[in-house]
């Protein structure tokens, strides 16, 4: 079976053809970023084939057609017909949305009507279900909620301490979100300790970073909330912070509530704290000579991180692993390091070796916590999901 994975951004698609079997393999992937921009970046691979160039895309369903045809040009397969299904990674599943679903009109309505809650999300992950609906018609198209790994959270855990009303009329509550990629890792993880239960937290880590607790397979707790902007800081993301700032700074600064959202979202996190670079690469280099910001952007970022492990082992009320995956998780070895070290009291030690070459299994081997790094893939996730709901 051939799964095309759509995931579509504001200005940018990516996607995968997996051939879906006894395992799950990428035989082609790539990226279309820039789209509607007057030069835009197009990237993709098929085995040792490879091509990028950039050029002017328009629209997400050219995008989607220039990615087709270069699957075409590389001989992964000749026809439309042989994809079997299609799948779309959505934001915002809201809380009726709790596992693979086709996509039906009614179901893009709701989605569309859930876009409130995501504004920045499922309007582009709709204009890749538009565009792609258009284009393969003949197989099942089936939609991916971020949100749906979390919705066995218990209500202690999603329910805010604010008037009842405000979830009743509104929806307001703990959602979370990156849970394909958190399920994705949990699963690989439950292999690496051989057993498929355990207490586990991933840390999806990135330019935008999630942590979940995960006992037997099920989310507990996830440190995104209503919105991706709550949790530890991120590359432009202020993640928690008192309430009242936000109100406060909009007296001082005479701004509106867009206004804020920006300086929330875009102008704060690992940006504001190094005062330079969302980029933590960026960070790291400055760091190495002794450029007071960038060492105390780092210790930060490591206390939050490890602050939030410490709190979902209470939740847990126990630690068997944990996962590191994305982009910071997967490569910032010395942000392991540094988170790991303020973890002792929980027995993790690390196997400083293995952590600084990125290995899979990091833990030492009298660690009575299991560490790992494993990259992410959501798409493979997706694809897992899809033939479970074909079958």
């Amino acid at each position: 079976m051939n799964i095309f994975i759509v995931n579509a951004g504001s200005s940018s698609l990516k996607f995968q053809l997996i051939k879906a079997g006894n395992e799950f393999e990428t035989i082609y992937e790539g990226i279309v970023d820039g789209i509607g921009r007057a030069s835009c970046f197009f990237r993709a691979s098929a085995g040792k084939k490879k091509i990028e160039y950039k050029k002017r895309i328009p629209t997400h369903e050219r995008a989607l057609k220039e990615a087709i045809s270069i699957l075409f040009e590389f001989g992964v397969i000749n026809s439309l017909n042989k994809i079997d299904a299609v799948g779309h990674r959505v934001v915002h599943g809201g809380e009726k949305y709790v596992k693979a679903t086709k996509l039906t009109v009614p179901v893009i309505r709701n989605i569309e009507a859930i876009a409130e809650l995501a504004p920045l999300h499922n309007p582009a992950n709709l204009q890749g279900i538009y565009a792609t609906m258009k284009i393969i018609t003949h197989a099942p198209h089936i939609a991916i909620f971020d949100t749906a790994f979390h919705q066995t959270i218990p209500q202690k855990a999603y329910m805010y301490a604010l008037p009842n009303s405000w979830y009743k009329d509104y929806h307001v509550r703990k959602y979370g979100f990156h849970g394909t990629n958190h399920k994705y890792v949990a699963h690989q993880t439950y292999n690496l300790i051989g057993k498929n239960k355990g207490k586990l937290i991933t840390c999806h880590l990135g330019n935008g970073s999630s942590l979940s607790a995960i006992d037997n397979n099920k989310c507990i707790d996830t440190s995104m909330g209503f919105t991706p902007l709550d949790g530890i800081p991120m590359g432009t993301r202020s993640g928690s912070i008192d309430p009242a700032i936000p109100l406060y700074m909009m007296e001082k600064l005479k701004v509106d509530s867009n206004k804020m959202n920006g300086f929330l979202n875009k102008k704060s996190g690992i940006l504001a704290i190094s005062n330079f670079s969302s980029d933590v690469r960026d960070i790291w280099a400055k760091a190495q000579k002794g450029h007071k910001n960038a060492l105390y952007t780092l210790e930060k970022l490591a206390y939050e991180v490890a602050m939030k492990i410490g709190a979902y082992a209470t939740s847990l009320n126990g630690l068997d692993a944990i996962t590191f995956t994305a982009g910071i998780g997967e490569n910032a070895w010395y942000l392991r390091r540094d988170i790991c070290s303020y973890l002792s009291y929980l027995g993790v030690k690390l196997n400083s070796k293995k952590n600084r070459i990125n290995a899979t299994q990091i833990h030492s081997p009298d660690s009575k916590v299991k560490v790992f790094v494993i990259k992410a893939n959501e798409g493979k996730q997706m694809a897992r999901e899809i033939v479970s709901f074909l079958k």
